[in-house]
């Protein structure tokens, strides 16, 4: 999980851990940030090395990629505001409200594989920390993200 700071430098676990692993390496870590919905494009054209923020292991991605043993576990969540806590109770109930969730990402994967999310309405967002904001400024009725990003974030 990893977030940037006022100066725009990425901070956070995934950093930290990051940089352990690169000095263990004995190789110089250089953090970009990417087109998450062109990821998979910038790593088979040798743009970046690695891919290690949030990218969930799938058969699919395994076919052409090479992952590591996970570090984390991680699920999806749905992020409703608080006044919608009596509205929204599970999936069901959101069946015909907006969802946002980033693009490319195991958030848009479970609203399109759900019976009930994949009925509402969805708009693609360029980053999770997007979709927090959809839902906080009411754009959005409910944000699907990653478990350790929503609980880190909701509330501040």
């Amino acid at each position: 999980m990893n977030f940037t700071n006022d100066k725009g430098e990425f901070v956070g676990f995934d950093t930290e851990f990051a940089k352990a692993v690169c000095k263990k390496l004995g190789v110089e870590p250089e953090f970009v940030e990417i087109n998450w919905d062109t990821k998979e494009m910038e790593l088979n054209s040798k743009k970046i090395d690695c891919i290690w923020n949030g990218f969930t292991i799938t058969e699919e991605r395994e076919e052409n990629l090479d992952f590591t043993v996970p570090y984390i576990l991680n699920k999806q969540v749905v992020v409703i505001r608080k006044a919608d806590a009596n509205k929204y109770k599970d999936t069901a109930s959101l069946k015909d409200a907006k969802l946002v969730a980033e693009v490319a990402s195991a958030g848009e994967t479970a609203i399109k594989e759900d019976a009930n999310l994949k009925s509402a309405k969805y708009t693609a967002v360029k980053k999770q920390t997007d979709a927090l904001l959809e839902v906080n400024t009411k754009t959005a009725d409910a944000a699907v993200l990653d478990y350790t990003l929503a609980n880190a974030m909701v509330g501040k």
